[in-house]
């Protein structure tokens, strides 16, 4: 839970970092010397306003986020399921929540827009000249091409992610990567197991020092590692 709040934080913290950035970006772009002037306090209320969307566009995307990571792990459940192997342990919600995440903050601009204009009220198209003159006036069409373009590398990145799993049988552990490469291993190459202090949570070590952490996977069963301790003569280290 921890890891998951503190990855959230890191998130924000470069979105709100990023965003200055990208609307300075586009006011070179795109300037726009016919929007309408704002007066000095109609800008300072209208940055109150946008921090209100600030707000919902980050609990969109913490809402979102926490979804897609969920789906994700179901996925990846769904696509490797598989009645010839004993085991099948495919990424769960924490090894998938930083592509989750990555879908969470892109999709969050989404339900953002639909809300806009009922989150602004009478304010929304003061807020539209006031952005159209800080931010140019091509910049929506710029947004729908880097929300399209984030939308595929993000796809791309929770696709691959989803690859990773691990088949046991009785006699072989196979680990396949990202890149769906395959490593076959004897239940004699199991080195060590380590239980790491929590459910689920072991460390598996084979004589090559490739190593599988089941805090990443799921489900493990402790039938399971009954099986790769007794086929490889380990015990369990605690």
């Amino acid at each position: 839970m921890l890891e998951i709040l503190k990855s959230l934080l890191i998130a924000f913290f470069a979105v709100a970092v990023l965003l200055p950035v990208v609307r300075f970006a586009l006011r070179r772009l795109s300037p726009a010397p016919h929007a309408p002037a704002v007066s000095a306090d109609e800008a300072k209320y209208l940055q109150k306003q946008e921090l209100k969307l600030t707000i919902a566009y980050f609990f969109f995307a913490c809402l979102l986020a926490v979804f897609s990571s969920g789906s994700l792990a179901l996925l990846a459940s769904i696509i490797h399921a598989s009645k010839e192997q004993l085991y099948v342990l495919t990424p769960n919600f924490r090894a998938l929540f930083a592509p989750g995440l990555l879908l969470g903050l892109t999709l969050a601009v989404l339900p953002l827009r639909l809300v806009q204009s009922a989150l602004l009220g009478h304010d929304y198209d003061l807020y539209k000249s006031y952005m159209s003159s800080v931010e140019g006036h091509r910049s929506n069409r710029i947004y729908n091409v880097l929300l399209a373009l984030m939308l595929v590398i993000s796809g791309l990145v929770a696709w691959y992610a989803m690859r990773w799993h691990v088949t046991i049988n009785e006699q072989q552990v196979k680990i396949s990567n990202l890149l769906l490469e395959q490593r076959s291993y004897q239940m004699q190459d199991i080195q060590t197991i380590h239980f790491l202090g929590e459910e689920g949570a072991y460390l598996i070590t084979f004589n090559d020092q490739t190593t599988v952490n089941t805090s990443y996977l799921k489900p493990v069963p402790l039938e399971m590692i009954a099986l790769l301790s007794q086929q490889s003569g380990q015990r369990v280290i605690r």
